[in-house]
């Protein structure tokens, strides 16, 4: 019988190493860290089938998160598929600024999660604001323009314990909130997270196989060099938000070649605004942070 380290020694020429014990994991049932500490385990039949299946999609590029079905993002898990982007390290630094923010405010705060996708952000920021803040005063917002993909956020927030916590809304960009009179009319703090599309055609057009044969385009690409989606998020906020809340602050994950023609379009859009950027931990200009502080209308 064929063990676990018989398939590693087999493979591991065809596929990336950590890809290949997370495959036999996943065939398995078991974590990675049993095919680490089990080289000498013995998976039965159907079980190597399954695997040989799922390494064969691998080795054509599919996703890993794809075949497996699921992703870790903040120490949580997070069902994906091909209506969502696979969840990447990077942007675990937007739920971090996100949640100093959060500490820092005393009044009412609404938290709107833009092109949600799995809900990766704002259900591990969910998922943490009852340690942080342990009151009511946090109502959270996760909005798609994806109905499938809003299937999969509402599953992923019921399977980590917030379900209950976070409102899920079908709709371009802001539009769904902006339909809701009766929130703008409330004065209180907003802080918009989004990880739009954001790729320019250039970009797009070069990345791996993985990403561009397999996500979801329209979650990646977007047209005028990658801001077109920012760009309409930005007027939004501008036409329809400020003068009703006591400050706005967004959250946007960009490519880092974008920093300087990102940080162009706000100030010819928000020219009061405050605009900070972040470096991810490879040292790339990762997230823009942009503080408006206004005064309600009366």
């Amino acid at each position: 019988m064929i063990t676990i380290k018989d398939i590693l020694d087999k493979y591991h020429n065809q596929i990336d190493c950590l890809d290949l014990e997370i495959l036999i994991a996943n065939s398995l049932g078991k974590t990675r860290e049993f095919v680490l500490i089990h080289p000498e385990h013995k998976p039965t039949k159907s079980q190597i089938s399954k695997l040989e299946s799922q390494i064969s999609r691998r080795a054509q590029g599919e996703p890993v998160a794809y075949i497996v079905g699921h992703k870790e993002f903040y120490g949580l898990d997070f069902e994906v598929n091909k209506h969502t982007l696979v969840p990447r390290p990077e942007t675990e630094l937007m739920v971090e600024q996100v949640l100093s923010s959060v500490i820092n405010h005393h009044d009412k705060i609404n938290v709107i999660d833009v092109g949600t996708g799995s809900g990766n952000i704002i259900i591990s920021i969910a998922n943490l604001d009852s340690r942080l803040r342990g009151n009511d005063k946090i109502e959270f917002y996760a909005i798609d323009i994806s109905e499938d993909a809003l299937k999969i956020a509402k599953q992923n927030a019921k399977q980590n314990g917030v379900g209950g916590k976070i409102k899920f809304l079908h709709g371009s960009l802001l539009e769904p909130i902006l339909k809701k009179c009766s929130m703008l009319h409330d004065p209180c703090s907003m802080i918009i997270t989004a990880n739009l599309p954001y790729l320019s055609k250039e970009v797009y057009d070069s990345t791996p196989v993985d990403v561009k044969k397999f996500e979801p385009k329209t979650a990646l690409y977007s047209p005028e060099a990658g801001l077109q989606h920012y760009r309409k998020l930005l007027e939004q906020v501008k036409n329809q938000v400020i003068g009703h809340q006591s400050s706005v602050i967004l959250f946007l994950e960009f490519s880092p070649e974008q920093k300087t023609s990102l940080s162009k379009l706000i100030k010819s859009i928000l020219p009061q605004a405050e605009i900070s950027f972040t470096k991810d931990l490879a040292g790339k200009w990762r997230i823009c942070k942009v503080t408006i502080h206004t005064s309600p209308s009366p």
